[in-house]
This record gives C-alpha cells, structure tokens and sequence, in this order.
C-alpha cells in the first residue's frame, strides 16, 4: 500500500478545483496524500480546499505568493510530498476511479520507476473521445526525442526518479510534460497503462494548448535544449522533422515570418525531402 503524493497545482480555479480533489478521494487506492499548491492567486481558491481539508486531513494546502508558473508549483509540491511515488494532476483534468491503482500495479509488477497511461478528452460539447498518447514502455528515450508523449496528469513518479534529474524545469513555458519525460527516460525505463487513467478538460479557454505563440515558443525551447541529442542519436532527418513542426506552430500562431525562418533551416538540414517536393510538383505539371 505505497504511498502516493497527488500534486496538483492551480491558479485561478476557485470554480473547478473542488471537483479535482473530489476525483482523487474517490480512488480505489486509499493511500494518499494531496498537495494542493496555489501559485499566487486571489480568488477563492484557499477557501474552496480550506473546506475540503475540513472533510479530509490528507489534503495539504501551500501557496505561492506571486504567481511563478505551473512548473514552480509542481516542484513545491513534489518537493514537499511525503509518499514514495508522486503523481500530478492538473487542476482542469480528473482522475478515473482507478488511476492511481492501474498505474501503481504497473510499477511494481514491472519494477519501473515511472508509469504513464491513455487519457480521454473531454470536449466543448461535453463528450469524450480518447486522446492519441503513444503507446510506449521499457526505455523509450529516441522515441521522445523523436516526438512528444505523456502527459503530466498520466504521469506516475517515483520521488527518488525525480529527485535525480533535479525536479522539473522551470523556464520552459510549455510543453514542459515532453521535457520532463525526456529527463526522465534517458535514465529509466517506462511503463504503460493502457486505459485511460484521467480526464483532459479541453473546455476551458485559459488553457495554454490554446495560446498558440506560447506554444510554439514552448515546443521550440524544448528543442532547443535537447538539440544535440536530437543530432547525436537521431540525426539530421529527425532535426528537419523538429524544424517543421515549430515552423507549422509558428503560422498557426500567425508569425509567418517565423514559420518561414524555420522552414528554410528544416530543409537545410534535410534537403532530400526538398527535392522529393520539386519531384513531386514536376510531377503534376506533367500530368
């Protein structure tokens, strides 16, 4: 019956924040501690958990004062946790009845240090849909440099794990779940669960997957930082395959002049695939 600390960090979500405790009391698997950790905000978000401590002493109540991101938040409370393995939870999802039990059977009947899991999506028009996470176990390192994975609220820690790549990177401004697994799986191999442990609310419309210039910046960033991996292990294709994809974030966010910057550097560094293009407009000017 280890113990599992569930950190969920939040800021401005007096209105939903209940729902996502309530979501972890309801476990099968009872041996848990909440850390709920507030980054600086000022609306009724104190008193909404002070309620539930009431109710429940395994919720932990800790707050920033000023608002220093959701990755501070998620070290403070991961910092702080007392339980052998530590699970996050953002403070727009919801757990299954059954997360933390699947993933913690995972990890002790594999013997691995970090678990990940399936997710469903939860829509505007208030259905659900499963959200194409890959499926991947052991040591999935190349994979992620490759492209990103887990997310946070499917995430199953052991603290030691996240003890020793040094907690989490606060600079990054999004993506910060693919950096984080990327740290992670370069020393410690994976393990999958394969239904859906949490409930992404995609609702909302302060969620930073909307916030398309900061999510081009975050994807970026990320590779940025594990640039010469990505070169020593993966090579020049998977380089322009990155560059492609900050360039389409870039004109989804409206920057064109970025997203061409960044599409002129993925074809210097794969210009194979340039000529495969002028093969394939040839192509249909002759037919």
């Amino acid at each position: 019956m280890s113990l599992v600390s569930v950190v969920i960090p939040t800021y401005k979500r007096d209105r939903v924040i209940g729902k996502v405790i309530r979501s972890v009391l309801k476990q099968t698997h009872q041996n848990f501690e909440i850390l709920v950790v507030d980054d600086g905000s000022k609306d009724n978000t104190e008193t909404v958990v002070a309620s539930l401590i009431e109710e429940d002493p395994r919720i932990r109540y800790f707050c920033h004062d000023t608002n220093r991101g959701a990755q501070a938040a998620r070290n403070t409370g991961a910092r702080k946790a007392r339980g052998e393995w530590i699970a996050f939870l953002d403070s727009d999802d919801y757990f299954t009845p059954k997360s933390l039990e699947a993933r913690l059977i995972v990890a002790q009947s594999e013997s691995v240090k970090v678990v990940h899991s399936k997710c469903l999506i939860l829509k505007e028009d208030e259905s659900m849909t499963a959200y194409g996470i890959p499926e991947l176990d052991g040591y999935i390192y190349h994979e992620l440099l490759t492209h990103y994975g887990p997310l946070f609220s499917g995430l199953l820690v052991a603290k030691e794990a996240l003890e020793s790549v040094g907690y989490l990177d606060e600079q990054i401004i999004s993506y910060q779940d693919w950096d984080t697994v990327i740290r992670l799986a370069k020393h410690y191999p994976f393990g999958f669960v394969a239904e859906p442990t949490f409930i992404y609310d995609c609702r909302g419309n302060d969620t930073i997957s909307q916030d398309l210039v900061r999510e081009a910046e975050g994807y970026r960033q990320v590779f940025n930082k594990h640039f010469f991996e990505i070169v020593k292990h993966l090579g020049p294709r998977i380089v322009a395959h990155h560059y492609r994809h900050i360039a389409n974030r870039y004109r989804s966010a409206g920057n064109q002049n970025a997203a061409r910057y960044y599409h002129i550097l993925s074809f210097l560094w794969w210009p194979f695939r340039l000529k495969t293009i002028y093969r394939n407009v040839q192509n249909l000017v002759q037919a």
